[in-house]
């Protein structure tokens, strides 16, 4: 089991982690970043049940939206930023997300320059038109990608990947450029993820929060506050008697 002096706040996995919660707190986790699965619903991607779970702990959520993340299987283009963008509209509320928060998408290899001037910038351009700024537009890779990204506007958040051997990655590390770098994998008792190290706001996020304080009942109505009311009220209608009398 790993110690409970953390030096990460934030992680990120691809599995169900309610059952852990509270051992993730007690280590200082902070911060869970779950998945979209713009291909379909598997265990992978996160749900409204698990938002919930996570808010109710007093943790944050992130969101990171992976299919294929790769070029073999067609998963980064153009279109593919279109549909992942409009999987992304769709599902990020219904999971919690407010407006201005981040989804991160992922590309999940290691780009070459080509590919990435000739599929991970149109990728991330469709993306960015879909999203219309409702969402911050997160990137996920290698150190070259998220630069090129970057330095294209076309995200406002990077996410280093831990692959260090990946083209632009310890060079971007080094630019402290990214609002989260992955690490190694670690465990707490038989619960395995990702440990991230954040710098500042990454685009989290508490689930529901803002639905929640929008439906909350008004705050009680004292009675001195009602009284100041009804003499307003009085009042006006004196003036306006007396304003129709002049």
């Amino acid at each position: 089991m790993m110690s409970e002096s953390a030096s990460f706040t934030v992680i990120d996995c691809n599995v169900d982690p309610t059952p852990h919660l509270e051992l993730l707190k007690a280590a200082g986790v902070t911060g869970i970043f779950q998945y979209l699965n713009p291909l379909g619903v598997n265990a992978k991607a996160c749900t409204p049940e698990r938002a919930r779970a996570i808010a109710a702990s007093g943790l944050r959520l992130g969101l990171v939206s992976e299919g294929w993340g790769d070029f073999a299987h067609g998963g980064i283009s153009a279109a593919a930023g279109e549909r992942d963008g409009e999987h992304a509209l769709a599902q990020a509320p219904l999971l919690g997300a407010p407006d201005g928060a981040a989804v991160y998408f992922a590309v999940d290899c290691d780009a070459s320059a080509r590919e990435t001037s000739k599929l991970v910038l149109p990728y991330f351009a469709a993306i960015k038109k879909v999203l219309a700024g409702k969402f911050r537009v997160g990137v996920y890779g290698s150190g070259l990608v998220c630069s090129t990204v970057l330095d294209a506007r076309l995200a406002d958040l990077a996410w280093l990947s831990a692959s260090r051997g990946w083209q632009g990655s310890r060079e971007f590390l080094a630019s402290g450029k990214w609002a989260l770098a992955q690490q190694l994998p670690k465990r707490i008792a038989t619960f395995e993820f990702d440990p991230d190290d954040a710098r500042g706001d990454c685009g989290d996020f508490v689930p529901f929060a803002a639905v929640e304080a929008a439906s909350a009942p008004s705050a009680p109505v004292s009675p001195l506050e009602l009284l100041a009311a009804e003499i307003g009220d009085a009042l006006a209608r004196e003036v306006g008697k007396l304003e129709r009398t002049l």
